[in-house]
């Protein structure tokens, strides 16, 4: 069985789709803290099958011991966290609290109960700015700026030291440049008013929530002044836990890095320019300061993950945002 975390979250719920797909025995756990209910009965809906859910937190230690011993569980892919840079200047200890310990407690369950296979959620800020674009797995880090970055690296190294002390137990770490998009259906989508990403604060103007889109700097050194970034679909970066998951259980190695991402970068002006060619609309823009810990540009080398485990990106763009559109055009209906 695979124990997935933050399962109902914006890329927990599209992996569990495909999970579903393939007839895989899995189990969902999430606090609902920063995911939808709703997206249970979506992916049910969707798929077909019922799934087999636990409301829990990870930092529950209690209750995730009582999982471990009751289920038989054998892959952890633990998606659960919280994930604004900005937002974890304010609440550092939150941050830590739940991204680190919840770690270190679905680490401790699994060496107890024999888990050997675990695949975690990163990200591109553990590389902070002291390298150039593109970000590349080989590259030195120093402790990162933000309180969020720092959560992740810190994790990242707690699984490290875990697998170079445990003869069969793997771990592979996908650092995750900046997903978009959704499903198809437009059903399964994310909390988007209490995202602090571009894409659902765009879907969030579209729908009249709210009467201008703030941008957050336009003063950076890039060729329009807005921050620029690295984006990937969501199909794609499923795809590279699949294959992720695949790899580790097959190798020798006990712990691995890779990046997913595009490979290539775009502003923040530009994908609001896509934005309004594909919907024919203008969107109204309020220039606001930077926003604490974001740098100007990054984008990934994919060239690792493209030969390790046979992965690239197919959607570009403009697809991307095609089908962020696919999940407006169901919430304007809903609404």
């Amino acid at each position: 069985m695979i124990l997935v975390t933050g399962g109902l979250g914006y890329i927990g719920s599209h992996f569990i789709v495909q999970l579903l797909k393939e007839d895989t025995d899995l189990l969902i756990i999430d606090n609902l803290s920063n995911s939808k209910l709703d997206n249970l009965k979506f992916i049910e809906n969707l798929t077909k099958k019922k799934i087999n859910f636990i409301e829990c937190d990870t930092r529950d230690k209690k209750n995730i011991n009582k999982i471990f011993l009751n289920e038989t569980i054998d892959t952890i892919i633990h998606f659960a966290g919280l994930k604004s840079i900005s937002e974890s200047f304010e609440k550092s200890s939150e941050y830590f609290s739940n991204n680190i310990s919840g770690t270190s407690n679905l680490l401790d369950s699994a060496l107890k109960n024999n888990v050997n296979n675990f695949i975690f959620s990163s990200s591109a800020t553990v590389y902070g700015n002291k390298h150039p674009s593109p970000w590349k797995e080989s590259q030195e880090i120093n402790l990162p700026e933000s309180p969020y970055a720092i959560s992740k690296i810190v994790s990242e190294k707690i699984l490290e030291n875990a697998s170079r002390f445990q003869i069969n137990f793997k771990v592979g770490v996908l650092r995750y440049f900046n997903p978009i998009g959704y499903h198809e259906s437009g059903y399964i989508g994310e909390n988007i008013a209490t995202s602090k990403n571009l894409i659902p604060a765009i879907i969030n103007y579209l729908l009249g929530n709210s009467k201008i889109l703030n941008v957050y700097g336009n003063d950076y050194e890039t060729h329009d002044g807005s921050c620029v970034r690295d984006y990937v679909h969501i199909n794609d970066l499923v795809d590279g836990h699949l294959k992720a998951l695949k790899y580790i259980k097959n190798s020798n190695k006990n712990f691995d890095i890779w990046n997913l991402g595009s490979g290539c970068g775009y502003s923040v002006f530009q994908i609001i320019n896509i934005f309004e060619k594909l919907t024919n609309s203008k969107i109204k823009i309020s220039m606001s300061p930077r926003r604490n810990g974001d740098l100007p540009y990054f984008w990934a080398d994919i060239s690792k993950a493209k030969k390790e485990l046979n992965w690239a990106p197919v959607k570009h763009i403009e697809e991307m945002i095609a089908d962020s559109l696919n999940h407006y055009n169901y919430l304007s209906k809903t609404n």
